[in-house]
């Protein structure tokens, strides 16, 4: 316990230490702000929105329908990184105290605005969108709302990710108006085996800090060994489930084995030699994954 106040006192001290250094605050705030919307995880499942969009039409969108696609996506991802933060704040005083609203550069009020801000754009934007856009959206939207309220943290860790990656394409056909029902039909068995690997593999530094702060989700419930191998097994399963699923959805094989060797390849290398932190290494090549698998759809 004293560990943990000698880490919040230091957390709370390092802003007043910024001060003292010409632009030191300003600097910052700014760094603090962009880290508290998760840049890297959001801009890469936007991507992949605007991706599935394009698949599904065959044809990239104009500049402008991808801007209103981004318009969606983007800030729901900026809202989720918000609000995770805003509701891990005391547990992050404890184990991550360089976070934005645990050092004390950032207030939760700031967070929960940027939340509420990006929640209201996503969904405004999506109403611009033929039906039914806007409640696949919304749907879209709740998934990271539950995680981060407290689903996270039980042995439903698991279900908002399943729920945003199966809601991505079918968001993405019904804003083109080509919900298409071979998408509807391969992407929930697909997305519950993606949602798995990425979820355990995104828990996976946090298991300890997770299960000292009370958490019970997924990967504390298996353990670090469990939950590497189960995350690693079902990014594989993807690749091979996807390849051997082309014929029967019409896709040309030789397509989707190029666009599933690269996840296959990672989880390999990562079993062969483990890494702390495999969500990174994971995550672009199930993005390759799916926007291959989306364009390779007749």
């Amino acid at each position: 316990m004293e560990r943990g106040s000698e880490t919040v006192s230091l957390a709370r001290v390092s802003p007043m230490v910024e001060r003292d250094r010409p632009g030191g605050t300003r600097l910052s705030t700014l760094k603090a702000a962009v880290a508290l919307l998760h840049p890297g995880p959001s801009l890469l499942v936007t991507a992949c929105f605007v991706a599935a969009a394009a698949a599904a039409r065959h044809r990239l969108p104009d500049p402008l329908t991808a801007l209103r696609l981004v318009g969606i996506m983007l800030p729901i991802q900026f809202a989720i990184g918000a609000l995770n933060d805003l509701c891990d704040r005391d547990l992050d005083r404890l184990f991550k105290p360089e976070k934005p609203i645990a050092s004390g550069v950032l207030s939760p009020g700031v967070a929960g605005a940027a939340a509420l801000v990006g929640f209201a754009v996503a969904l405004g934007m999506a109403a611009t969108f033929p039906l039914p856009t806007l409640p696949l959206a919304a749907a879209c939207a709740a998934a990271g709302i539950g995680y981060d309220l407290g689903l996270k943290r039980g042995a439903l860790s698991w279900l908002p990710y399943w729920v945003g990656f199966a809601c991505l394409p079918l968001t993405a056909g019904a804003a083109v108006q080509q919900l298409s029902p071979r998408v509807a039909i391969a992407a929930p068995p697909l997305a519950l085996a993606l949602a798995l690997s990425l979820q355990l593999a995104n828990a996976l530094p946090d298991i300890e800090g997770d299960r000292q702060g009370g958490a019970g989700g997924l990967a504390v419930r298996l353990g670090s060994a469990w939950s590497r191998r189960l995350s690693l097994g079902m990014a594989a399963l993807v690749g091979i489930g996807a390849t051997l699923a082309a014929p029967t959805l019409g896709q040309p094989v030789p397509v989707v084995v190029l666009g599933a060797l690269p996840l296959v390849a990672v989880a390999a290398v990562l079993a062969l030699r483990p890494h702390p932190r495999p969500f990174p290494l994971l995550a672009p090549a199930v993005g390759i994954l799916t926007a291959v698998w989306l364009l390779a759809l007749p």
